[in-house]
């Protein structure tokens, strides 16, 4: 166990004039006396500290607290005992350096969990062993009744010193916490936020090493931040299966270590000592070899108490978190850094050291900039393109964002925007050049902070004015993670972007609650309709295109034009254009492409549909859809209502086309058809409309085998 020689050792001269009379040259001169004439005064010494120990191991508290140490530790504290009592009666001393070893010994105390009521019935003891030495010493009462005055008073001074470590010790306690609460806060995204919270972890006094880890999907523990002195070289050997990574699933040693536990239980577990506690025998040479004495594994909760990630702490000292005050502070971690973990966007778990590889590939700006075309679905032409950046590993490959994002803080964030706006603009450079009637404009993802923070700004006039490029070319997609603080100044700055001629589109409508706040709150130029409903179509088509009808009913109520995400197929782009979105983008219009392959594929593309005549049930169950929700509107005007059912339908033209060979199709629309005489509410036609859409939808996955 190493010691410290604590903080602001020094005391003023006016507090220490209070015990100077405890230190002077007659006292000096009666203590050397006693110490000459009674010989046996050290062996009484030891002695006490042998019976004081174990009177000690007699009480649950204390002896706890002696359990956690191994037998040289504890010889190790008896003999600083033994020399601390003795200091009490060294001639010479000086209340200053009395105090200094006084703190030394009170840290030591503070790390191991040793309680101020432990320390006073400490010095209770002390003092009777001091009045049993004095009344058998060969001395005179006023002699006798001088030392006994003297050692009260540097008694006290010993137990204020104790004290006052305790005291600092809280303090600093109470420090780290206002600092973890102000860096979690200011952080915008889990990267940056787990950067701030275990570096601030890890200087704290008394321990050595703190991990921050997820389980995979094979529940493995995988480490993706570290902090403290020994974070690093640990979380090493963890990686490298020096020793076994923490797993979430009881029955292997792994499993039942303080970490699998704690996430199973939702409960803070703590481990005092790596010697004695047989559950944590895979980690404890390795703990060893790092200095490691105790731990506690710190589940981060969600809304329902359930474990999401865990926080693992180590100390060099034997019991250091089973004190009363680290038991508050380990609580206060888990409720700070759980909350805001998840006001940050939840990301995949990547490592640590995947996460630095990441960050070095970012910085030597192996980056590559893909675009994927946007056509507008009434004209099938290209209408603009999305920059897709992607990160090019060692070995040539192309990882997407999903991978990489979740490893770069605000730094990060903004440097992968300047990289790829400057690919950007050289692209649209090039093809200006080459076609000067071109008048393409590409859609570049913006981190949330984009719009509060000057350097985004800085960086989007300064590239478009070096590339000599006007402003209407670049269109922002504000990526959503959370809320602006500011609002005002995100308001201020949409307006400066939208003045300059950039277009600013939201790029997630449909994902949230909150996207669709947010484009009531946030004046945009275009909405993108999340691709995650358009795959709901596999499962549930009719769902999925009620989405996209209502959802680009919403937008264009706000003067904003739609582009539907996600388009894979035929069927889904049929379907988007009867919907009546404005644009298109997805694998079945095309994959994303470099540079130099974009204008050969804008000259061979050609519009795969005609909305007005589908040819993919998909497509006719759009119609289907749009028809009724017409029918809907009639419903106060049956004359105007009847005359609308017999006019032919969308699904009516692909039936014409020949393409379906379902045989129950025809006679199924005939009787839809006469039930809707009846009215959208009749509980017949309502019947008969489920199962139209089922068997469209039915045959529109056929299609697709």
């Amino acid at each position: 166990m190493k010691e410290s020689p604590g903080r602001d050792l020094t005391l003023p001269e006016s507090y220490l004039a209070d015990f100077s009379s405890s230190y002077g040259e007659d006292v000096d001169l009666l203590l050397s006396h006693l110490l000459q004439n009674e010989p046996r005064i050290e062996d009484d010494i030891y002695e006490f500290v042998d019976s004081f120990y174990r009177r000690l191991s007699d009480r649950a508290q204390s002896a706890a607290i002696l359990s956690r140490l191994s037998r040289d530790e504890l010889d190790h504290l008896k003999s600083k005992q033994g020399q601390h009592l003795k200091m009490l009666l060294s001639p010479g001393m000086k209340p200053q350096a009395q105090y200094e070893r006084a703190l030394q010994v009170g840290w030591i105390h503070e790390m191991v969990g040793v309680s101020l009521p432990m320390l006073m019935e400490t010095y209770h003891l002390y003092y009777g062993k001091m009045e049993e030495i004095l009344s058998t010493a060969v001395l005179t009462v006023h002699q006798r009744d001088r030392l006994r005055a003297a050692l009260h008073q540097r008694l006290q001074l010993d137990v204020e010193a104790q004290i006052a470590s305790h005291a600092r010790f809280d303090g600093e306690i109470a420090s780290l916490l206002a600092t973890l609460d102000e860096a979690v806060q200011k952080a915008g995204n889990l990267a940056d936020m787990l950067r701030y919270a275990l570096h601030a972890i890890g200087d704290f006094e008394g321990i050595a090493a703190c991990l921050f880890s997820r389980p995979d999907a094979h529940g493995v523990m995988q480490i993706e931040a570290e902090g403290g002195k020994q974070g690093p070289r640990y979380a090493e050997a963890l990686r490298t299966q020096q020793v076994p990574l923490f797993e979430t699933q009881s029955g292997t040693e792994a499993g039942n270590g303080p970490a699998g536990r704690a996430w199973r239980s939702g409960q803070i577990q703590i481990n005092n000592s790596f010697q004695e506690n047989t559950s944590v025998h895979a980690w404890r040479k390795e703990a060893a070899l790092h200095g490691f004495r105790s731990s506690a594994a710190v589940p981060l909760l969600d809304e329902s108490g359930q474990s999401f990630a865990i926080l693992s702490l180590y100390s060099g000292w034997p019991g250091f978190f089973s004190a009363v005050t680290r038991e508050f502070m380990l609580r206060h971690i888990q409720q700070s850094m759980s909350q805001a973990i998840l006001r940050c966007q939840q990301t995949t778990v990547v490592s640590a050291d995947l996460s630095r590889n990441y960050r070095r590939h970012l910085e030597d700006g192996a980056l590559e900039t893909l675009y994927q075309p946007i056509v507008d679905l009434r004209t099938g032409k290209m209408e603009s393109l999305e920059a897709l950046t992607r990160m090019r590993s060692a070995d040539g490959q192309l990882i997407g964002p999903a991978a990489f994002l979740p490893a770069l803080g605000n730094a990060g964030l903004l440097r992968l925007f300047q990289i790829g706006l400057d690919q950007v603009c050289r692209d649209l450079r090039l093809w200006r050049n080459n076609d000067s009637n071109l008048t393409l404009s590409v859609g570049l993802n913006l981190p949330p902070d984009g719009l509060t923070q000057d350097a985004y700004r800085d960086c989007v006039f300064e590239t478009l004015s070096r590339w000599e490029l006007p402003a209407c070319v670049l269109i922002l997609e504000m990526l959503e993670s959370k809320e602006s603080l500011d609002v005002a100044r995100r308001d201020m700055r949409i307006a400066e972007f939208q003045q300059a001629g950039i277009r600013i589109a939201q790029d997630d409508l449909g994902s949230g609650h909150s996207s669709l706040l947010r484009m009531d709150r946030v004046p945009c130029d275009r909405v993108k309709i999340d691709q995650g409903l358009v795959r709901g179509a596999l499962k549930r088509p009719v769902r999925a295109l009620e989405f996209i009808y209502h959802l680009t009913l919403l937008a264009q109520g706000f003067g904003a034009p739609v582009t539907v995400e996600g388009l894979e197929d035929v069927g889904l782009i049929e379907a988007a254009a009867i919907l009546g979105a404005d644009f298109g983008q997805g694998y079945g219009i095309s994959k994303p492409m470099p540079a130099r392959e974009v204008m050969a594929w804008n000259q061979e593309w050609t519009f795969p549909i005609d909305a007005e005549q589908p040819r993919t049930a998909l497509g006719a169950l759009a119609g289907y859809l749009l028809w009724d929700h017409k029918l809907g509107m009639l419903s106060d005007w049956p004359e105007l209502a009847a005359t609308f059912i017999k006019e032919p339908w969308l699904v009516h033209r692909y039936l014409d086309r020949g393409v379906n060979t379902d045989p129950e199709l025809p006679s199924m629309l005939e009787r839809t058809q006469i039930l809707a005489l009846h009215g959208k509410k009749s509980p017949k036609y309502a019947r008969m409309r489920k199962e139209l859409i089922e068997r469209l939808g039915e045959n529109w996955l056929q299609e697709r085998k």
